[in-house]
């Protein structure tokens, strides 16, 4: 596991070659090129199984080394590359890359967030009430290279709004930033995502959702990609990973708050820093929870296994990015050829014991 030193030495490095040395009484390391930080707390899916209380990870002989990225586009290059074994790929950013990259050499091996989590929201008193009612208006983004952006252009262009021509983005950070903007009207809605809003909330603004398009709840929210020569060689290594990684998704959500005190215990970096132990506990909760729900399968899916894909979601992911015709056919994008092997363990024992577990 990557220690705490070694974490705050490779935030915001632009350089992935990262040696790996192999010894026979060590797990073998399996890093994640993650843009997302590793202090957010909804990555505590992934991480409470490194614990050493839990050792999800250590049973299956690797470890879950997280190394931030500057962006999607360095995670994509990363574990294109083999700096990486695997990284996050949404299909609103990895679409079009693979548009102007067709050579990238990446297939989607586990599906950690299988609903969408992007949305609009804006003041409770706004006039706006749908999204055809953003053309003309300002909508308030973290920036150009995030998934709220990706996804509300997506939806516009899907109710025939041009988003390039017809509507304003304009920065407005995350949190307080982002709600301040929205309440005192610099943007008439905001395009982030679930755990985003949470913050907002938060910070003490209150929000109003618009429906989202038809497509959208069609489409999958993320999963992790790797080069699939690597996974052919190394098939019992990303087995262990993504057993480990299912594992801990079933414990943090069966307990939230004991997820939450793990990853802190973890990474005490993520932990808010100027409140008491419950309030940072009840604020953290309340973002872990509003994201939870998506890292498993809509209850009409007929397959349930945890990290497992669906062509018609990819099917319909092609389409909601415009990218019909563009990219290989969409079956050649994803394999499930782990997910049995992944899922060969005791669902509701992992979840027995989350509830019992206190620290």
């Amino acid at each position: 596991m990557i220690t705490r030193r070694q974490f705050g030495a490779l935030v915001g490095a632009t350089t992935l070659a990262i040696p790996h040395i192999a010894r026979a009484a060590e797990p073998v390391s399996m890093r994640m090129g993650s843009a997302a930080g590793i202090v957010d707390p909804q990555l505590s899916f992934a991480t409470v199984g490194m614990h050493k209380k839990l050792g999800y990870y250590e049973a299956e002989g690797v470890s879950l080394d997280v190394l931030n990225m500057s962006s999607s586009s360095q995670s994509l290059q990363a574990v294109a590359t083999g700096a990486v074994e695997f990284a996050t790929i949404t299909p609103l950013t990895y679409l079009p890359v693979l548009v102007q990259n067709p050579k990238l050499n990446l297939v989607c091996m586990y599906e950690w967030c299988p609903q969408p989590y992007w949305e609009v929201a804006v003041k409770p008193d706004s006039p706006i009430q749908k999204l055809q009612e953003l053309k003309g208006k300002k909508v308030g983004i973290r920036n150009t290279g995030d998934t709220g952006y990706f996804g509300a252009k997506a939806m516009l262009l899907e109710l025939g709004i041009d988003p390039e021509s017809e509507v304003e983005w304009i920065s407005v950070g995350t949190g307080g930033p982002a709600g301040d903007a929205l309440h005192r009207g610099r943007v008439d809605a905001l395009a982030i995502w679930d755990g985003e809003f949470a913050r907002v909330e938060i910070a003490g603004f209150k929000l109003r959702y618009l429906p989202v398009t038809p497509s959208t709840a069609k489409v999958f929210g993320a999963s992790y990609g790797a080069n699939p020569a690597m996974v052919a060689k190394n098939r019992q290594n990303y087995v262990g990973l993504f057993r480990g990684m299912a594992k801990s998704t079933v414990f943090a959500a069966a307990n939230p708050d004991l997820a939450i005190k793990l990853h802190w215990e973890l990474y005490p970096e993520s932990k808010p820093k100027g409140v008491d132990e419950t309030k940072a506990l009840e604020e953290t909760r309340t973002i872990l929870t509003r994201r939870a729900p998506k890292w498993f399968r809509r209850a009409d899916a007929a397959d349930q296994r945890v990290g497992t894909s669906d062509l018609a979601e990819w099917q319909a992911s092609v389409a909601y990015t415009h990218t019909d015709g563009k990219v290989p056919d969409a079956a050649k994008l994803f394999s499930n050829e782990l997910i049995e092997d992944v899922n060969k363990f005791d669902h509701a024992a992992i979840a027995a014991q989350a509830k019992a577990m206190s620290l």
